[in-house]
């Protein structure tokens, strides 16, 4: 029970990480970043990136703002 119980977190914590690395890439943010938050925080941490401002477009005013 033990093992799969660790097969399980591992498994819930790659896909996680999967899904913070994507969504971190579409807020312009480096796949690796948004795999750790994934990984290590599971749900929180994609809801946190969820709420993240998008960088390209912080970017982009800053850029404008100059």
């Amino acid at each position: 029970m033990t093992n799969s119980f660790f097969l399980l977190t591992l498994a819930l914590g790659v896909a996680t990480g999967a899904l913070g690395g994507y969504i971190a890439e579409k807020k312009g943010r480096t796949q690796r970043f948004g795999f750790i938050i994934g990984f290590l925080f599971g749900l929180i941490g994609v809801l946190g990136l969820l709420i993240m401002a998008d960088k390209s477009k912080n970017d982009d005013l800053s850029n404008r703002l100059d």
